[in-house]
């Protein structure tokens, strides 16, 4: 009886002693966090922490979660979690700059309708962040994305300093095109978001006060002018060009100057003047191969979604564009930002005059298809190729240690005939390209943390190298079946039909119905047998992940099994 009751009293007491440590110390205790990822994805980099410090003014920061929606992935969970504790970084390291406010709206409720109120998305429950300054407009992240996770400390970092520095960064422009007559849309988003200076064609000279300029087809710029240009980066100035080996709206104008190629080996990069970028799979169809223009609708998969320039972009249209590359012996850095499918081709930009359909050239070049860079971000050393100046100028910087340049080998994507009208496509790149380039070192200095490139898998190269054999062999018949579709609907009459129809018999249009559907039977015969061994791969991998542990503890057993009748065998032969 009394063990028991020693028992229990003692049982008792040390549930009293850790309840007391709980409620009394633990919240004492100092909050110790280790980061053991390998891009230390959970710690502020040195970049965000300087721009914190910076802070002249407390901001709230409300951050919307919708934490038990039941349409939320798992995937979205984790990823609000992650913002969620990257937040709280950010208030920690701001000493009481940053008040951070974890609100999860409930149904119908006041929360949900301020957060609707603000523009937040609501696809699967609420994953937004607005921010507040007392006496200034609201800024917020409408909502975020496992997409853009490597953006996350921009986008967070962002808002921060719009919130301290509401004012509108001032972009110049240097256009040798018409840019009022064709481009209208683009030029209102640009003088909403900037404080948009229009310099004259003819400049020598970028005023000193402009810190980022963008320059449109600069074949039609004097030399003087392109000297003006080098000069502003070598100084230190932020510059998105814009240049086109076939510019639609001057595509008979004769070039003014011939140093352009000189600047842009300059930089590192080069762009042939005479070749025209021709894509088999991003050539949309409604536009198949019209003689004077190849249009590209480049998808989220053509873009560097490590990059800022390709912040909430989804679509990008490119008209008649060019490719750039990086010369052997730059010494600068070449980072793509958009870039055309594995079945391009580079195509002569005379032959347009003669060809009937784009597909014809594609066919002809396809034993040369690559991917090509359509827009690429350069930085790093560069020298000034007028080392004696220009007449009437004296010599002016002859080098920078780093130069901030964005290279886009289109001027057609900018005019409101090939710009989208939605609002994530063309005129988002543009915008997003110079709100980075106009950005304070504080905060132009915060990348994206790119995930770690591994060496690729035996079944990942087995892959690619099945979609590299699939791809060559089906290029052809994917291009049969476009142009059997097109075919297809011209021919095919327009009518209001009744409940039951009439099967049209027609010769050309059965023929044509009998391709259409032939042609999608061959191409998946031909993907199954591209990607046979692949699949005998896939399989043998699940059969031994299936098995492998089964197996594993019935040998296991098996062992046990063996070994205890060898001992009974073994204290038998001695009992005897």
């Amino acid at each position: 009886m009394r063990s028991t009751l020693r028992t229990g009293m003692t049982l008792t007491v040390t549930l009293l002693l850790f309840l007391a440590f709980n409620l009394v110390w633990i919240g004492k205790l100092p909050d110790i966090q280790w980061d053991i990822s390998q891009q230390k994805v959970h710690t502020l980099s040195s970049s965000a922490q300087h721009l914190v410090a910076t802070l002249e003014n407390p901001v709230d920061l409300y951050y919307f979660n919708s934490n038990n929606d039941p349409k939320r992935s798992y995937a979205v969970q984790r990823y609000s979690k992650r913002i969620e504790d990257l937040l709280k970084e950010y208030e920690k390291t701001a000493n009481g700059m940053i008040n951070l406010h974890l609100v999860e709206p409930a149904p119908f409720s006041e929360d949900a309708y301020k957060a609707r109120l603000s523009g937040l998305e609501h696809n699967a429950g609420f994953l937004g962040l607005i921010g507040t300054r007392a006496g200034h407009s609201v800024r917020r992240i409408g909502s975020f994305s496992p997409d853009r996770e490597p953006l996350l400390e921009y986008e967070i970092s962002h808002l921060l300093y719009k919130l301290q520095h509401p004012e509108r960064p001032v972009i110049a422009l240097l256009s040798g095109l018409a840019m009022d007559e064709s481009a209208g849309r683009l030029l209102q988003e640009l003088r909403r978001e900037f404080d948009l200076v229009n310099l004259e064609s003819a400049t020598a000279q970028v005023p000193e006060h402009i810190k980022t300029l963008m320059v449109v087809h600069p074949q039609a710029l004097s030399e003087r002018t392109l000297y003006g240009i080098e000069q502003f980066v070598l100084r230190g100035g932020r510059l998105m060009m814009f240049i086109d080996p076939l510019s639609e709206q001057r595509s008979n104008a004769p070039s003014a100057n011939t140093r352009l190629d000189e600047l842009l080996a300059a930089w590192g990069i080069q762009m042939p003047a005479d070749k025209l970028l021709a894509d088999d799979l991003y050539t949309p169809w409604e536009t198949p191969g019209a003689p004077t223009q190849v249009r590209l609708n480049l998808p989220r998969q053509a873009m560097n979604t490590n990059d800022i320039s390709t912040w909430n972009l989804n679509s990008v249209t490119v008209s008649s564009s060019g490719a750039l590359s990086r010369l052997s012996k730059s010494r600068t850095t070449f980072t793509p930002l958009l870039h055309s499918s594995e079945q391009s081709v580079l195509l002569d930009a005379n032959s347009f005059t003669r060809a009937t359909t784009v597909d014809s050239l594609i066919e002809q070049a396809s034993d040369q298809a690559r991917r090509h860079v359509i827009a690429a971000r350069i930085e790093g050393p560069s020298y000034s190729v007028f080392p004696d100046g220009i007449k009437g100028q004296p010599p002016g910087v002859q080098k920078s240690a780093q130069i901030h340049v964005v290279v886009i080998a289109d001027t057609d994507l900018l005019t409101d005939k090939v710009g989208n009208s939605a609002p994530d496509s063309n005129a988002l790149f543009v915008l997003n390209t110079l709100d980075n380039l106009s950005a304070p070192d504080t905060l132009a200095a915060i990348r994206p943390r790119a995930p770690q490139e591994r060496e690729p898998t035996v079944l990942e190269r087995m892959r690619e190298s099945a979609k590299q054999a699939y791809r060559s062999k089906a290029s052809e018949l994917e291009r049969r079946m476009q142009r059997t579709e097109q075919e297809w609907q011209r021919l095919i009459p327009w009518t209001t039909a009744l409940g039951t129809q009439a099967v049209d018999t027609t010769t050309q249009l059965q023929a044509l119905n009998k391709e259409r559907l032939r042609l999608p039977m061959e191409l998946h015969a031909l993907q199954r047998e591209a990607y046979a061994q692949v699949r005998h791969l896939e399989l043998a991998i699940k059969l031994v992940v299936t098995f492998a542990v089964p197996l594993t503890l019935c040998l296991i057993a098996w062992g046990v099994f063996l070994g205890h009748r060898r001992r009974r065998l073994h204290a038998g032969s001695l009992i005897h």
